[in-house]
């Protein structure tokens, strides 16, 4: 029997932990997006998953743990940091321009211009 490859996952966040001020608001998640997998994220309300969204897109830096790619550790200082990984997050809906359908929304910033 032929063993396959395990590929490592697309992306991994490992014992990520974020504070603000006292409060702790990721005690150490880990989570992992394998290739060709959907993943939901679901929780209460305050249970971190904002959170968490806003380290792996690069609009808060964590305060401990690292995030891989393939394998390699990569750092986002910032969200263009992480758009050039491709990683990005679209807001909840009070962030969206109402003036725009979905596809523009999502792809805000991103037009292609001439």
């Amino acid at each position: 029997m032929e063993q396959t490859k395990q590929k490592k996952p697309v992306v991994e966040l490992v014992n990520i932990k974020k504070n603000f001020g006292a409060v702790q608001a990721l005690r150490g998640v880990d989570l992992a997006l394998k290739h060709n997998e959907v993943l939901g994220l679901m929780g209460d309300n305050a249970a971190g998953k904002s959170t968490l969204m806003k380290v792996l897109s690069g609009a808060y830096i964590p305060d401990g743990g690292e995030i891989q790619m393939e394998g390699a550790k990569v750092e986002f200082s910032n969200p263009m940091d992480a758009r050039r990984q491709g990683i990005e997050m679209v807001y909840q809906d009070y962030a969206l321009a109402n003036n725009l359908d979905v596809a523009a929304n999502v792809f805000m910033g991103r037009e292609l211009v001439q």
